[in-house]
């Protein structure tokens, strides 16, 4: 096929006409992508830097392919620049579609082996195609230039490598068109056959205007899939989904991090519906948020991440910031709770440090600021490795689980004048940590739905003591387990305590459950009706924690408990004054009036004792009489029937 340089160009039909129409359109677009991706997205993804690359290539190939062919229509063309814009354009046009591939090998899940197995293969086959071209000029079978200036198209080896660029792309869709999601596989297969239909109406026309168009289409494919943006147009802030592949590169490459944690409750709302607000925030914003990144995630917490200034957290420009914002809330006055941290070698997961921050905002009052330390991430990691054993002892739901363990505290009887009675307490025992007390473990099971199974593992190994006892010829009244709210919610409750009691052949009055006043109307009836229906069978309920805080005298009538626990704060407010005794006095005589027993916690000295026993006290538990105690431990403080 034979085209002469001067004339093809105005020859309407002949093959392989060319307009630069179509390939400035995408130089335009292909630049407005970089400055747009540029602004609007976050950097230093690999797949970021392939896009990059992509659109930079595309540039490239489309201004190599217009001046190419605005020189073939000059009066003097120059050969050799022919030659290398036409080695520029084709070389540029199989990178892109090199990187393409390794683009999409990321939602595809392909190992990083077979990764770099593609990518030596397609480096060897661009220089193989380079090559083979360059043969082609020198020995005339493939694109020359003859003296008298005839183009000759011949043998094009890049034509053949971007045929098995598209039958690989096409394999990839198809073969793990299962790891992605229906919308992603559809985009993907929908661009690339909108290119593939482009070249060939190219072909059937005899035209060279779209190749650099059909590249591109399946480019603008991934930019709409993957590169939409991220800012919600009410706080400029990036999209949560970005956070952790930003900080996971940072953490990867070492780059200290400050970490500033915003949280306010329902911000994104607060802005829409006051532009008094709005304005305010967006010049805190443009005041404050320079270099670094600005994250919203859905429990209105924002979260700024930018490089470690020389001094740390106590930087000025931070306390800069603190003030800017303090001066704005005193104009607002909505609630927030502020903290601030860097970027840890003992921290390695992204992941980790939101739920670090999580961690310290549950102790934090609102409208305070705190900066953490290493005692916080210790603390953390403590927590999370406490957590990770209780979900384990939930999974593998053991009734024997070794790392629940059961003490005790015994209670002294005064109208028996004997130690017949006591609480099973709970620990963990774990293999890093040690032992563990419930003010560590309890509020993580109830937080993360766990305290049941774990509430199961006390009844059943205080069971098994309580029989172990009877068996030995203790005299044991009962022995009471403390069980939350949390638990009575279950529909199963009832059958589990039946079932653990009956399963170590006691009898159910030696067992009592504690529990505490339910303030949500729907807990008191669920309360309500489970105590009765255990009652029925023998079991004794005490009310725990009476004198702490939320007491309603009327639900405490509704409900038939056997026994009010008071707690020793109203012992300490009985020896304030005179006002405060007559009210714990009145409080005692109530309840020993409508025939509960009482029972007084925190019993420490001589001076309590006295004080409880002129109330009308039943039981008294305290470190007069022990500490908590291991349960196998009580038979040194109950009475052996068979002895004496």
């Amino acid at each position: 096929m034979i085209l002469t340089l001067r004339k093809y160009a105005v020859l309407p039909f002949a093959p392989h006409l060319y307009s630069a129409i179509g390939d400035i359109i995408v130089l335009a677009l292909t630049v407005l992508m970089i400055v747009l991706l540029m602004q609007s997205y976050t950097h230093g993804k690999r797949n970021f830097h392939l896009m990059m690359n992509m659109l930079i290539l595309t540039a490239v190939s489309t201004a190599a392919n217009v001046v190419n062919n605005w020189i073939m229509d000059s009066v003097d063309p120059n050969v050799l620049l022919i030659y290398a814009l036409r080695d520029v354009s084709s070389i540029g046009l199989a990178l892109i579609m090199f990187f393409y591939i390794r683009y999409i090998q990321t939602p595809f899940w392909v190992k990083e082996k077979y990764q770099k197995t593609y990518a030596l293969r397609s480096y060897a086959g661009i220089a193989i195609a380079f090559v083979v071209e360059t043969l082609g000029t020198i020995f005339r079978f493939g694109f020359y230039i003859d003296e008298d200036n005839t183009i000759h198209m011949g043998f094009s080896a890049f034509m053949l490598l971007y045929a098995m660029y598209y039958i690989t792309i096409f394999y990839a869709i198809f073969k793990h068109r299962s790891r992605v999601i229906p919308s992603i596989f559809w985009g993907l297969l929908g661009s690339n056959c909108i290119a593939i239909a482009m070249l060939l109406i190219q072909w059937s026309r005899g035209q060279t205007s779209f190749t650099d168009v059909a590249v591109f289409f399946p480019i603008l494919g991934l930019i709409f899939l993957f590169h939409s943006n991220p800012y919600d147009i009410n706080t400029g802030a990036v999209s949560e989904q970005y956070f952790y592949e930003e900080l996971d590169e940072r953490l990867e490459k070492e780059r200290s991090t400050v970490l500033m944690s915003c949280n306010i409750h329902n911000f994104a709302a607060a802005l829409r519906n006051n532009a008094e607000l709005r304005m305010e925030y967006f010049q805190f914003f443009r005041q404050n948020v320079h270099n670094g990144v600005l994250y919203q995630f859905p429990d209105g917490r924002l979260l700024l991440t930018f490089d470690r200034p020389p001094r740390g957290v106590h930087d000025p420009t931070i306390n800069k910031m603190l003030d800017d914002f303090m001066g704005s809330y005193a104009k607002f006055n909505i609630d927030y709770r502020i903290v601030i941290l860097e970027t840890s070698q003992e921290i390695g997961r992204s992941a980790d440090y939101v739920r670090l921050i999580q961690f310290i905002e549950e102790t934090m009052p609102n409208n305070t600021t705190y900066r953490v330390e290493e005692d916080d991430i210790h603390r953390f990691y403590k927590s999370s490795y406490i957590l990770s054993e209780l979900e384990d002892i939930a999974h593998k739901k053991d009734l024997d689980d070794e790392r629940i363990v059961v003490y005790c505290q015994p209670v002294y009887n005064i109208e028996t004048g004997a130690y017949d009675t006591a609480e099973s307490l709970m620990r963990m025992r774990l293999d890093r940590i040690g032992m563990v007390y419930p003010d560590l473990f309890i509020p993580l099971a109830e937080k993360s739905d766990l305290i049941h199974s774990i509430s199961l593992i006390i009844l059943n190994k205080t069971c098994g003591a309580v029989r172990t006892l009877i068996e030995e010829g203790y005299d044991i009244k009962r022995i009471s387990v403390n069980f939350s709210t949390v638990d009575l919610r279950y529909d199963s409750f009832c059958k589990d305590v039946q079932q653990i009691i009956s399963r170590n052949q006691i009898a159910y009055d030696k067992i009592a459950i504690e529990v505490t006043e339910s303030q949500s109307e729907a807990d008191f009836r669920t309360t309500k009706d489970k105590v009765i229906q255990l009652q029925a069978l023998g079991i004794k309920f005490y009310l725990d924690d009476f004198g702490t805080g939320y007491s309603n005298f009327e639900r405490i009538m509704e409900i038939p408990f056997d026994i009010i626990k008071f707690d020793r704060s109203l012992l300490l407010e009985y020896g304030r004054n005179e006002a405060s005794r007559y009210m714990v006095n009145t409080f005692a005589d109530m309840f020993t009036h409508l025939q509960y027993k009482i029972l007084f916690e925190g019993i420490e000295n001589d001076t309590d004792e006295t004080a409880c026993k002129q109330m009308n006290a039943s039981y008294l538990q305290g470190y007069k009489y022990s500490k908590p105690i291991p349960i196998e431990q009580l038979k040194t403080f109950l009475r052996n029937k068979s002895a004496s």
